[in-house]
Parts: C-alpha cells; sequence; structure tokens
C-alpha cells in the first residue's frame, strides 16, 4: 500500500503493560489483540497521508527497518489497514471500508441495470433505489434481474444470453418474508442460474413434487409476502452493494453467494453456490464410464480407529461448504443424540432423492437422513456427510451415457437375476412384500431396459450394468419395476481407490452377516478385551453401567479372509430387550471389529428414550419395531457366540497394506479365487470434493432376504456351518430390519 490508514470501521488503541506496548483493535464484528510494539506505534501514524516509506524512516532510528515492514505487513495482513486517505464522515467511511471499496468514490450516485424478470414490486423496489440515489437504468451499470422466483423460467433464456456475451449479472427476489439477494454470476467463475436452479429445486422437494403432479398449472410459490417496509429493506441492501460491483466488478459477499434475509427473525445466511460441471447451460458432459486405473493412495489407520487417507478434520474443513439448507448437497448436519459420554458418537446429514413417485416416499425423502459414526464427534460428522454425498451422486439425473437393449444383445450386460439373487419361490410369491425385502418382477430375456457402463477390475473390461440398479431414481424403476437400487457396496473416499475399497468391505460384510443370519449359524464370540483397545473398553463398561445393555461381538468372516463382525447390545433391565446390532467388516481386525461396534452406537437413538419404563421408539417403521420389541436373545441363540474358541486380536491376520491400491487388488484377487467378478461404476461429480464408487460382485449375498442359489447355500456347508441344507422354508424367518 502506498498510503496506508486505519480503516474507519476499526478503532486502534495502544496500551502498555509489563512486557511493552502493544495494541488492541476494536470492530463491531471482531476485536484483534497484536502483541507488537512496533505496530502499536505504527497504527498511531496510519493517516492515508504519509507514504510507506516514510512511515519505514520514521521509526528507524528505534527499530530496524525490515522489521517496521514487517509489522505493517501484518496489520495489512489483519485487515485492519486501507489504502489512500478519505474525505468522507467517518461514519461514511466505516460503511465502506467495511466494503472493502474507496468511500470517497462509493458513496457517489450509482447506476444500476434493473431488469424486471416479472416480480410483483418491481416498481416499488426502483421507486426506493431512486431514493437512495441509485439511478436506474437499462443500459448503464451493474446488471441486476428482479424476479418472481428464483427457479422462474424466464430466467433461463437471460442466463443464456449472459453466458453468450460474457456479462456478469445479479439474481435478487425482494419479496416473501424471506429476502433474496444475489447470486451475482460471472459467467466462466461461478456456477450459472441453471446451477442455482437445481440445487434450488433439490432442496426444496415439497414444492418440486407439487409442481410435478401439477404441470399445467402455475409453480407452487409460498412466497406471497410483501410489505413496502420489507422491499425497502431488499433495496437498501442492493444499494450497499451495487458500488461494490461497479468498482470491483465482483462481490465477496454475492459473487457465487447467495444471500437470505429473513425479516421475521431478522437473521440472515449467505448460501455458497457450487459451480455443476456437468450444468447443460454452463458445464460440458461428463465422459463416458471407461477404464478404471487404479493409482496409488496411501492411508493409515488413524488414533479414531479409522482408516483414510486423509484425517477427519482436514476432511471436514474440505467438506463443510456443502452443507446448506438452500444449495447444499446435504441440507443439514445434526447430532442423533447426546454424545457427552464421549464415547457413541452418532451425525444424520439431511440428503434430498430423486423426485418422490407418491406421498409415502415423499414422507421418507423428508424425514431421511443419512447415518454417520465414529468414534470421535468430527469423524461422526464427516461420516454422515460422507454417506450422504454418496447417496447424491447416485441420483438419476439424465446426464449419464446408458445403452438401451435387451441383456443378451449387449456385451458384458450383468442381467438382474444374477444381482439381485431372489430364489423362483420369492419370485412366485412376490406380492409378499416387506418395506426392504420387496421382490420385484423377473426380467423377460428380450425385453429392453437401460444399462449403464461400468468396468470389471477383474477381467479389465467393460461391463454393463442395469440403470435402474445402479441410480436412484432412474425411469425404469417405475416403468418395469425389474429391479431397484440401493446402496449397498456404495462408498464414498478421498479418492477413488479408497471408495472402491471401503464398497467392496461394505459387500462383504452384508455377505458375511447374510451367510450367519438366515442360516442362524452359531458363530465364534471376540474377546473384545484382547483387541486392548480403550476405547472399546470404555464402551462395553458405559453400555452396562450406563445403559443397563450387555454388548458382545461375534466373528462372522468368512471364505474370502476378510475379517467381519457382528455387535449385539440387547437390554438386561426389561422383558422387552430391544436388541440392537452393528456389523463390520475391513482388512485390519481392529477396524472391522471398530465399525461394527460403532453401528451399534448409530442405531443408540433409535431406542434412547423411555417413558414409564418403556422404550418411546425415534423411528416408525414395522419391520424395525417389530424386531425391537419381540426378539429376546434367549430365543435366537444364534445371536450369543458358539461354543468354539473366541476370536482374539490375533487370530485374523491384519491384510491391509497401507495403500487403498493395492488393498483393492488383494480383493479383486481374493474375489476371483472364489470364481466372482469385481465390477465399478465410478459415479463421481467433480464439483463434490469426494470420489464416489458403487462396487458390484455379483454372487457376493446383500443381508436382505435373497434366498436364490449360490453362495448363501454352498459357503457355509464348506466352512462346515450349521446350515438349512437348501430348505427355504428352514431359513431365519427374521430379515435384516434395516
Amino acid at each position: 500500500m502506498r498510503l496506508p490508514r486505519v480503516r474507519a470501521d476499526h478503532l486502534p488503541v495502544r496500551l502498555t503493560g509489563p512486557a511493552g506496548d502493544y495494541l488492541v483493535v476494536v470492530g463491531e464484528t471482531r476485536h484483534l489483540l497484536v502483541e507488537d510494539p512496533i505496530a502499536a506505534e505504527l497504527a498511531g501514524l496510519l493517516d492515508g497521508a504519509t507514504e510507506t516509506a516514510q512511515l519505514v524512516e520514521a521509526l528507524a532510528g528505534r527499530y530496524p527497518r525490515r522489521d517496521v515492514a514487517a509489522a505493517l505487513r501484518r496489520l495489512i495482513r489483519l485487515g485492519v489497514v486501507a489504502d489512500g486517505p478519505t474525505t468522507a464522515p467517518v461514519e461514511v467511511a466505516a460503511a465502506w471500508d467495511a466494503r472493502g471499496v474507496d468511500p470517497d468514490v462509493a458513496q457517489q450516485s450509482w447506476d444500476v441495470s434493473l431488469v424486471d424478470a416479472g416480480a410483483p414490486d418491481f416498481a416499488l423496489l426502483e421507486s426506493n433505489l431512486l431514493g437512495l440515489g441509485v439511478k436506474v437504468t437499462q443500459a448503464a451499470g451493474p446488471i441486476v434481474v428482479v424476479a418472481a422466483g428464483l427457479t422462474d423460467g424466464r430466467l433461463d433464456a437471460f442466463n443464456r444470453a449472459r453466458l453468450a456475451d460474457g456479462q456478469g449479472w445479479t439474481l435478487m427476489r425482494p419479496h416473501g418474508s424471506t429476502l433474496l439477494l444475489g447470486p451475482h454470476f460471472l459467467p466462466g467463475e461461478t456456477g450459472c442460474w441453471d446451477c442455482l436452479r437445481v440445487r434450488w429445486t433439490e432442496n426444496t422437494p415439497v414444492i418440486a413434487y407439487l409442481d410435478s403432479l401439477r404441470p399445467l398449472e402455475p409453480p407452487a410459490d409460498p412466497a406471497r409476502a410483501s410489505i413496502p417496509a420489507t422491499v425497502a429493506i431488499a433495496a437498501g441492501m442492493l444499494a450497499a452493494e451495487l458500488p461494490v460491483l461497479a468498482m470491483t466488478g465482483r462481490s465477496p459477499r454475492l459473487t457465487g453467494r447467495l444471500v437470505t434475509f429473513d425479516t421475521v427473525t431478522l437473521t440472515g445466511e449467505g448460501h455458497d453456490l457450487v459451480r455443476q460441471p456437468h450444468c447443460p447451460s454452463c458445464g460440458s458432459p461428463p465422459e463416458p464410464g471407461g477404464r478404471i486405473a487404479l493409482e496409488p493412495t496411501p492411508v493409515a489407520v488413524s488414533a479414531d480407529g479409522g482408516s483414510r487417507s486423509t484425517g477427519a478434520e482436514e476432511m471436514y474443513r474440505r467438506l463443510a461448504h456443502h452443507v446448506d439448507r438452500c444449495l447444499g448437497v446435504v441440507t443439514r448436519l445434526e447430532p442423533m443424540e447426546d454424545y457427552r459420554n464421549g464415547l457413541t458418537y452418532s451425525f444424520g446429514a439431511g440428503h434430498n432423492f430423486a423426485l418422490p413417485r407418491g406421498p409415502a416416499m415423499l414422507r421418507t425423502n423428508l424425514r431421511g437422513l443419512s447415518g454417520g459414526k465414529g468414534r470421535t464427534e468430527v469423524q461422526a460428522k464427516v461420516s454422515a456427510i460422507g454417506e450422504a454425498v454418496e447417496r447424491y451422486c447416485g441420483v438419476w439425473r439424465g446426464d449419464r451415457t446408458t445403452e438401451n437393449a435387451a441383456w443378451p444383445d449387449l456385451p458384458g450386460a450383468v442381467p438382474p437375476r444374477d444381482l439381485l439373487l431372489f430364489s423362483d419361490a420369492q419370485y412366485a410369491a412376490r406380492e409378499q412384500r416387506g418395506h426392504f425385502h420387496r421382490v420385484p418382477r423377473q426380467l423377460a430375456d428380450d425385453q429392453p431396459i437401460e444399462w449403464t457402463p461400468a468396468w470389471s477390475l477383474t477381467h479389465d473390461e467393460p461391463r454393463h450394468l442395469p440403470a435402474a440398479y445402479c441410480w436412484y431414481g432412474h425411469p425404469d424403476l417405475t416403468r418395469l419395476d425389474v429391479c431397484g437400487a440401493d446402496s449397498n457396496g456404495c462408498a464414498a473416499g478421498a479418492t477413488l481407490p479408497e471408495a472402491i475399497s471401503q464398497g467392496f468391505c461394505e459387500l462383504v460384510e452384508r455377505d458375511s452377516v447374510a451367510l450367519w443370519w438366515y442360516h442362524r449359524s452359531r458363530m465364534p464370540g471376540v474377546d473384545l478385551a484382547s483387541f486392548e483397545d480403550p476405547w472399546i473398553d470404555g464402551l462395553t463398561g458405559f453400555y452396562r453401567r450406563e445403559l443397563g445393555r450387555a454388548l458382545w461381538a461375534l466373528d462372522l468372516t468368512a471364505d474370502l479372509g476378510i475379517p467381519a463382525f457382528a455387535a449385539i447390545s440387547p437390554r438386561l433391565d426389561r422383558a422387552v430387550e430391544d436388541v440392537l446390532v452393528g456389523f463390520g467388516a475391513h482388512p485390519d481386525p481392529a477396524v472391522a471389529l471398530g465399525r461394527a461396534l460403532a453401528e451399534v452406537n448409530q442405531f443408540l437413538p433409535m431406542v434412547a428414550r423411555s417413558s414409564g419404563g418403556r422404550t418411546r421408539y425415534a423411528v416408525q417403521d414395522r419391520e424395525t419395531l417389530d424386531w425391537f420389541t419381540t426378539v429376546r436373545v434367549a430365543d435366537q441363540p444364534w445371536l450369543r457366540p458358539s461354543d468354539a474358541p473366541m476370536t482374539t486380536a490375533t487370530t485374523h491376520a491384519d491384510l491391509s497394506s497401507g495403500d487403498a491400491a493395492a488393498d483393492v487388488k488383494r480383493f479383486v484377487d481374493l474375489a476371483a479365487g472364489a470364481g466372482l467378478d469385481v465390477i465399478v461404476l465410478d459415479q463421481s461429480r467433480p464439483d463434490l470434493e469426494l470420489s464416489v464408487a458403487r462396487v458390484v460382485v455379483p454372487g457376493l449375498r446383500h443381508f436382505w432376504r435373497r434366498l436364490g442359489p449360490g453362495r448363501l447355500w454352498d459357503v457355509p456347508v464348506r466352512l462346515g456351518r450349521t446350515g438349512t441344507a437348501g430348505d427355504e422354508t428352514a431359513m431365519n424367518p427374521l430379515s435384516v430390519f434395516f
């Protein structure tokens, strides 16, 4: 800076203490303590009329020049200093200094090119702006479009015109109880209006649902409120930003950002608009799925029991801006219980699936939360956000390559029956449907469906998967009802190999559960103490002392050799036991066990509240309630450890390599040894700081009731377990309830 001065919105006070002079800077929204005698003295000389070199020389007799320069740079870096003198009154200068523009220039009269896009209060807004000294024109000043609503179709043509000519523009809605100002769009730099439209629509699912049911009616818009006082507020907000936009071409408050101001609660929020790389207006179509290469990805087991390439704290810093109720991929992030015990952290992250197909799905969408668990608060937050991002990336948006064909006519196509693994008896009795165990129709060989390209890591060649199996909300789901999409094998990670590794482990977990659960096999218990983990030790004590619950684990590890565990926790103090179960699999047995125990913690909020000695369930699903209220461990001996020697921390070797790509290659080899093909669909979206993979291994069993021939029947026999010997009627009548 050539002529530095202290900003008018900051008050510097030089004080003297035992260690010498220091500086306190007081502002409306922040206060600074600068323990530097040079800065304390220098602040009193920053008048906007003395050049930087003179300031340095003025103090050079007492301090080294480089130290004076460093003190000035420090004050500049702290945002205390502006450049150049001002003749504006201090109150005016403070307002413009706070916005980062020259007060003498900013207080002049400004033009605005105001565009009416159907706003009911356009004339009143224009009048207010004129009263604030703003000249409203059609050809000069920043372009501001005043809209009836953020998703109004009339904005599409205007958006495309600005993308074509490269001009920036600002959107606003000066009516409604909540006023909307921004974003300020900069073509080629920020997201465009179409990016905004998509995110806003996704985060207003009830309105989108109503509009889909009434395509010939005007869009449902509850933002009707308007009084002159609130329009005046909107005009004032805009007028305060016009000089910033005109002088700098951008605004740190509005460029790529929507500001909402609630005139009822008198609170405001900022919402970042993330540019959509595949936006049909300002982006480019995604590349067709091709060969998946596994780049080295070092991972490590952290102190919180996680096994990731990036620590939880760093990952949260990367992802936090995606949590936003208006424009975020994650609509909210909230604790699922009071976790002040320091052991049972669980968070829920709001997400929106595809457009609901009926009131039941609408209700599910509104209530739906992606669950996250962990040993620490931040780990649970990252887990919840990651799962919500994973769900978001799995939603069908019509921008992915597909091919329409009957499966025998498409090389590498994997038919639904090889993925779903229902038995003939289940297909024959498909009217008997449960929430999680619904049986679709069988796909006829000559029935064309949509197929999504994927990649076989086993054979290094293309595969095709049913699009309705891969994407939530794909049209084939309702058009044909031959399969459905669920999250089995889907995972998010800092890199694609990490996501694939996590997704494969989930498949192994679910497969190991199915091999145990439906045969009601007796499995070895786990010596929890042998892991010498203070968190596990604390957890078992906490469950018994504070919750009146037992907690144990079973070793479910099957033929692939990847450690898999089930954790079980029944109440000990009531006849209704509210039995909780949690599962985990990982090449490191300690990580696998930790995941199973953390999943039990994740389900605690469902049964945490009681009244009159009875549980007040935080769930309404019938299957889940039936499980909680009827299952007793004494009646289900398969939930308890067998008489076999207990598994200890050294029973299973740690198969992890320290590199996610190397782990995936080992998983592929293990699967190939069992005759299984590992297929990956990369569902990542470049606007998100996570990779998302759907891992598909035809033949591995879901833990939902899928009773077709294959591993479910063969592997328990090979492993010498007790089973049902091919008799479906002898299978466990209880199904996995989540």
